[in-house]
């Protein structure tokens, strides 16, 4: 006992240092457990919260769940220092005393002793008096919740008992049906069995008539074989008559002219005998000299003439005529090459036989599949019922619903749809039917005003295109709708499930908003004020537009001015839409512009993604399905990076905790001031040679509230902002004038004035690239290095109070 009040004593003389670390230590536990509205009365009796933090605790929309109102209203407490910590505590030990016993390690009470007098007797009875009554409330409104929760559970019960009746039906019915489809499947095998056993015969007969076909083959082959033997032996019968007559002829020839011979040598027999006699009865040298010659010129022709018979007689006898040998040699050729015919168009024959006989077998077998078919189709159809429709009239048919949990897809001739029916609402609360013209399509299929529009499918030039709606704006909306041609298909939500149609009426018909659209953008040009309410901006202004339709305009969008500390619209008109705003100013123009103005009119914004807005609604190919998300299909042939003027970017609110980190530019400059600055109270330097510069920059920022100097460049922005951490950029301009002012503090670092102007003229356009603002330092606003220190010292007091606006990556 004396332990514990010693502990209770201790808890109230604890300094504000130990309270809250004992708080944050179980931060996650009180995050999880605690309900702020429950808390708050106290907290408010105790003067630690005012009206206007439980209103930002309670209702601001950047709190989306219990977690972050909790949480949130710890660091509301933690600026109340050590009475916030106490009052914290007491609540707990009132309302959550499992969790305060959790937290302190001591026994909750509601002794006056206990309390810590932050509220005074009188007002702590006439509380705790409240909080027991609202706690019997809740015990009793906790008991008729169980008492009907029993009723409940009795209902399911015998519901549950109906349900296991229904499920023994239903199994009784499945065995059934699966005895059943036993004996089907025992019919099937059976069936199959006999389409076997009949496939088995007609390869029996089918190779009983292919051996039957073949062996005629052969036969008809043998028989026109042993014709083209007999052609043959009559051929060469023929010839050898015909040579037998020849040499018959050649033998009458020899023995003619042996006979003539012989004849011959009588007569020279004769002759000379005759000159013998010659020669002895005349007388004379002359005449027996031409005696002689002319025997001896006739014996010479004689004996020619018997040279060439006896030749002649050995031609005919001894060789063989050439003519007859090639001849004979091309009669054998012609045989086997007609042979070789023969046999090559019996195998053909035989082959295209069987060909012909197994498509006759492919189409039997198909005729009785169609026939099977056919009849198991017949007693399905029959086992309908009469009355559904054929499917060509289902077909033709124009409405087509699908019910996929809360969301109908609906398909119907969207011809000029935008004259069907008409839309109102936007990205913040979603697009709806506002009015369907009777008797037109979309009023045949069933559209009531008040669906919502979730997306709309629809073909393009034979492409199938797909158009996401939940969160587009009034003016994509319009432009999806008027994209349609022909058939179309609406995924809708019915009207009972949408719970903003009729809040967004009311709000209509109050003029509390003009229409559902609701976004932030970032204007990347200046424009001037023009006729009627057109808004004049500049660059790099904020701008929350809440209609993109506003009535009697077509290329004007409704939007205000935004408080740059708070989410508070200003002064409102109308500025050009996207593209009459891309229209202003020409690209060639932009470096004139930016150069005549002293004040930048222009920012030249880098982009992956050339020629896409990224605020129209999404179009993607279903076949393809290689479009971006949230970009209109444009060109391929365009390149993937260039610099294009976006007139306004999307941009979303950030809350930094309490101290963002600096980051100088440009770099040279920022190398000499980093280290001044961080020698003044609340900043420090994170040292470059550290691990992980951004994690120690995290921490720093987290736990030790203060200011981090950060040694880096641009290139470091966009890691930082994936890690949650917004540093204040600042960046001062360099003249000529303002460099020789620091011409000593850049010798001692090794730099020149010209590497600083340098380095400020090819820092500066990467300006336009970063992904937030950030607050450019006029040269000639300072005269020396404490002067410059002290304006940077206002300028980050100034920002830090600033929302962080930071656009998507566009690359």
């Amino acid at each position: 006992l004396l332990s514990l009040c010693y502990r209770e004593a201790l808890f109230i003389y604890m300094d504000e240092e130990e309270l809250w670390e004992l708080i944050n230590d179980n931060r996650h536990r009180i995050s999880l457990g605690v309900r702020p509205c429950i808390l708050i009365p106290y907290l408010r009796q105790a003067r630690v919260l005012t009206e206007m933090d439980e209103d930002e605790i309670v209702s601001c929309h950047n709190l989306t769940n219990r977690c972050m109102r909790t949480s949130y209203m710890l660091d509301l407490l933690r600026t109340q220092g050590r009475n916030g910590a106490v009052a914290l505590l007491e609540s707990l030990m009132i309302h959550y005393p499992t969790l305060y016993t959790q937290v302190t390690g001591r026994k909750p009470s509601t002794e006056p002793s206990r309390f810590s007098g932050l509220i005074k007797y009188s007002e702590l009875t006439e509380y705790l008096v409240r909080a027991v009554t609202g706690m019997q409330k809740e015990l009793q409104e906790a008991r008729l919740e169980a008492g009907r929760m029993s009723t409940r559970c009795a209902s399911l019960e015998s519901e549950i008992r109906q349900i296991m009746e229904q499920e023994e039906k239903s199994r009784s019915f499945q065995a059934e049906n699966e005895r059943m489809r036993r004996h089907f499947c025992a019919l099937q095998r059976d069936v199959t069995k006999l389409k076997d056993e009949k496939c088995d015969l007609y390869m029996r007969y089918t190779a009983a008539m292919e051996e039957k076909s073949a062996m005629s083959k052969r036969n008809s082959f043998q028989i026109y074989s042993l014709k083209i033997g007999a052609c043959v032996l009559t051929s060469v019968y023929f010839l050898f008559c015909l040579f037998q007559a020849r040499q018959e002829i050649l033998a009458q020839d020899l023995a003619e002219a042996i006979d003539s011979q012989v004849e011959l040598a009588e007569q020279l027999r004769c002759y000379r005998e005759e000159n013998e006699q010659l020669l002895r009865e005349k007388q004379g040298v002359s005449v027996s000299i031409i005696i002689d010659q002319d025997q001896q010129s006739i014996y010479d022709v004689n004996v020619i003439l018997l040279n060439l018979l006896l030749k002649d007689s050995d031609v005919l006898f001894n060789k063989p005529c050439p003519h007859w040998c090639l001849c004979v040699q091309l009669l054998d050729q012609k045989e086997c090459l007609s042979l070789q015919v023969q046999q090559l168009t019996v195998d053909c024959n035989m082959y295209q036989q069987k060909s012909t006989m197994i498509q006759n077998q492919m189409r039997e077998l198909q005729a009785e599949r169609d026939q099977y078919l056919y009849c198991f189709r017949i007693s399905s159809l029959t086992s309908l019922s009469r009355t559904s429709a054929p499917p060509f009239l289902m077909r033709s048919r124009a409405k087509a619903i699908r019910i996929s949990g809360r969301v109908l897809s609906i398909s119907f001739q969207g011809d000029t749809l935008l004259n069907q029916l008409t839309v109102v609402g936007g990205n913040k609360t979603g697009v709806f039917v506002h009015q369907v013209t009777e008797g037109s399509a979309a009023h045949t299929v069933g559209i009531s005003p008040g669906a919502q529009i979730v997306e709309v499918k629809y073909e393009q030039n034979q492409k199938a295109l797909r158009m996401v709606m939940e969160d587009s704006t009034l003016e994509e909306a319009v432009w999806a709708l008027s994209q349609v041609k022909g058939l179309c298909h609406l995924s809708l939500r019915p009207k009972q499930d949408g719970m903003y149609y009729a809040v967004l009426l009311q709000q209509l018909q109050d003029n509390e908003s003009s229409s559902g659209d609701s976004f932030y953008v970032r204007v990347n040009m200046s424009l001037h004020a023009g006729p009627s309410d057109t808004l004049a901006v500049s660059c790099n202004d904020i701008l929350h537009v809440t209609n993109t339709r506003p009535t009697g305009t077509e290329d004007l969008w409704h939007a205000s001015q935004v408080h740059p500390c708070q989410l508070l619209d200003l002064q409102s008109g109308t500025v050009p839409n996207y593209y009459r705003a891309n229209s202003v100013v020409h690209p060639h123009q932009f470096g004139r512009v930016v150069a005549q103005n002293k004040q930048k009119t222009v920012r030249i914004v880098s982009t992956g993604r050339p020629g896409r807005n990224p605020l129209w609604v999404s179009v993607e190919d279903e076949q393809t399905k290689n479009a971006d998300s949230g970009t209109i299909i444009c060109d391929t042939s365009v390149p993937r990076s260039c610099v294009t003027l976006m007139p306004y970017t999307l941009v979303t609110p950030h809350y930094p905790p309490v101290c963002r980190p600096v980051l100088l530019l440009p770099t040279v400059l920022g190398r000499i001031l980093d280290k001044k600055l961080a020698d003044w109270q609340g900043f420090q330097l994170c040292e470059p040679g550290k691990d992980d510069l951004i994690w120690g920059c995290y921490t720093e920022i987290k736990h030790r509230g203060i200011h981090c100097v950060l040694p880096l460049g641009l290139d470091c922005v966009r890691r930082l902002h994936r890690a949650e951490i917004f540093p204040i950029i600042i960046f001062i301009s360099q003249s000529a004038r303002s460099a020789r002012k620091l011409r000593s503090k850049l010798q001692r670092q090794g730099q020149s004035e010209e590497q600083l102007l340098a380095c400020s003229k090819s820092e500066e356009p990467l300006l336009d690239k970063l992904p937030c603002l950030y607050h450019t330092v006029d040269p000639d606003s300072w005269g020396d290095q404490t002067s410059l220190l002290t304006n940077l010292r206002t300028i980050i007091w100034e920002e830090q109070k600033k929302i962080v606006w930071v656009e998507p990556d566009l690359w």
